[in-house]
Order: C-alpha cells, then structure tokens, then sequence
C-alpha cells in the first residue's frame, strides 16, 4: 500500500537537481516561505558524505521528518537515489514534465532555481507523495540490458530501412550497399540475440523475478520483451499494481474528451506515456487477437456489434495487462476460459 502523506508531517522539503557530475540541493522548511540552505556537491561518494554533514547542521533533521524531491533523469539518479535509500530517507522520485507544468509561467532557467522549483513542488505537494523503494541489482541489470537493447535495434533500423527504401528505386545499387553492410548488420542482429540471452541469465539469477517472469509469460500473448519492460517499470509488480495506473502509465487508458456543448469527441488515450511499454502491448495485442482464444473471441464479438476495430484493440491492450497482474496476484499461471 502505498502511504500518503501530509506537509506538516515534514520538517524539511529537500529538492535535489541532478545532473552527471553535480547535485543541487535545496532546502526548504515547513514553517517559512523563503529557501534556508542551497549548495552544489559532486554526484559521487565524497559529495554525498557532504550532502549528509549539511544535512546534519540542521535544526531537529532526522530522515523520517524530510521529503527528498528528485525527477526522474535516468542512470545519473540511480547512487543519490541509493544513498539516500540506505539511510532510511523518504524519497519522492517525480515526472520533470509534472513539476514543470504544475509551476506555471517561469522565465529563466539553472541548476539552483531547477531545485528550489522541485523543493516548491514537494512542499505543495506532499500529500500526493509516492516514495520510492529499494530496487534490487537485477532489475537494475535488467534496466541496462534493455537500454542497451534498444540503442542496438535503433541502430540495426538505421541500417536496414534505408536499404529496403532504396531497393525500390535502384536494385542494382542495392545489391552493392546491402554487400557493404552485411557484416556490420549481422554484428548487430549478434549482439541484440546476446542481450536477449543475457536478459534470461539475469532473470534466472532471481528465483523471485524467475517466478513473476514465468506467471506473466504464461497469458498467451505476452512475450519475453514485454514481461522485462513490466519487471523494470513495475519494479517485480511491486508498484503500478492497480490495472488502471499501469494502463494511464503505458497510454492505453482511454479518457473522456469534451467541452461544453460544442466538444463531444470520442475517448481518447494520452501522449504522455511510456512509449516502449504501448508498443510492446500493441504488439502483443495483434498476436493475442490471432492465437489466445480469449482475446480473440472478445475481438470478435465487439466487432461483430459495430465496435471499431482500434478501439477494440486498445481493449485488448487494457485486458492483457489485467491478465498479467491478475495471474500475478494471484500466483497462478494464466487458464484459457477462466470465468472466475
């Protein structure tokens, strides 16, 4: 269950600008308006034993009465994140693109101003908190090798495309660029079957992961890719367990779209979404519609009655991922027909 929390359960509201060398730290404290401390240490062990000197020159700071605010910017986050999470801190990791918009109108732009504005965020905020917790070392594994996977798929895209473009209009010339590239394609095509291997040791490794691995694969339709992205974005389906948080997470969830009289749209799903994760889901959805007989009997049916056939498919996106975190909770492999 995830804890909500109140301002005046907090002494301090700490925002935290990162960046690959550098922290920006901002303090602010419940019961005054304007900044009290701000100091820049490096994004490393030493910097971190400062940060926690600073920190301790505070009146009555302990972890437990202070939000650390942080956004999200991948791999630089992950040892401040860690830290902090060793020493029992409350950590708050949010989207840059919220605490921007929920700030409204701001000219001008650092370090300093970037962490007293998510400081702000915290302190207004507090009640809507969602503290972070401890990832284990194989998902963080997991997390690279799939960042690792998708640099090496954009770059084979990069080569294959243009080929496939120009043997359309020149043949010949095809023969010859697709001669010079063979080798450095299949170098490629090696390597992103090396991550693939390499993700399936990682996940063995973990009798925890292998068991949630083996649950959500067994809903037919879902494959290896998409149960890895689920493990690392859900971290082991310990947070987004709600089926209608992790459908807004991945942009399937469909929500109202009208205005008065004059607006009167049909549902639409958001842009703001992992982009990764609606992919792999409308992938797996396409193949569901073929070979699970349950997706495909609902697909059926709903076009039968007039349904669109992309709204239909967006269904069948939001029922794979109930599939998977009801076989989850349940800990049970997924049974074709299951009625109850």
């Amino acid at each position: 269950m995830e804890k909500k929390y109140q301002e005046k359960e907090f002494i301090y509201f700490i925002g935290i600008d990162v960046s690959k060398e550098t922290i920006d730290v901002s303090v602010l404290e419940q019961t005054k308006a304007e900044i009290i401390h701000y100091q820049r240490f490096s994004n490393d062990k030493k910097g971190f034993t400062g940060l926690t000197k600073k920190l301790n020159t505070l009146p009555s700071f302990n972890y437990e009465n202070t939000l650390f605010c942080l956004e999200h910017t991948g791999l630089y986050t992950r040892r401040i994140v860690i830290f902090l999470l060793l020493n029992n801190a409350l950590v708050w990791m949010e989207s840059s693109l919220q605490i921007k918009r929920s700030i409204g109108l701001n000219r001008g732009k650092n370090d300093k101003i970037d962490s007293l504005r998510i400081a702000q965020y915290a302190k207004l905020h507090a009640g809507n908190a969602t503290l972070s917790q401890f990832t284990n070392k194989t998902l963080y594994k997991l997390k690279d090798l799939l960042s690792l996977r998708k640099r090496l798929i954009n770059s084979l895209k990069a080569h294959t495309i243009p080929l496939k473009e120009i043997k359309l209009i020149d043949p010949i010339q095809y023969k010859e660029l697709s001669r010079i590239s063979r080798s450095a394609i299949n170098g490629l095509e090696k390597s992103i079957k090396g991550v693939d291997e390499a993700m399936m040791r990682t996940i063995l490794e973990d009798e925890d992961l292998t068991a949630l691995f083996n649950l959500a694969t067994s809903v037919k339709g879902v494959g290896k890719i998409l149960t890895c992205y689920l493990l690392v974005y859900t971290n082991g389906f310990t947070r987004l367990t709600d089926s209608r948080k992790l459908a807004c997470y991945c942009g399937i969830a469909p929500f109202e779209h009208s205005s008065g009289s004059s607006i009167r749209g049909k549902p639409r799903t958001s842009s703001f979404a992992n982009k990764d994760l609606k992919a792999l889901l409308h992938m797996a959805a396409m193949t569901s519609i073929v070979h699970n007989p349950d997706i495909k009997a609902y697909y059926e049916r709903k076009v039968a009655e007039g349904k669109s056939k992309m709204s239909v498919i967006n269904a069948a996106r939001n029922k794979l991922l109930s599939y998977v975190l009801a076989v989850v909770k349940r800990g049970e492999p997924y049974r074709l027909n299951y009625t109850n």
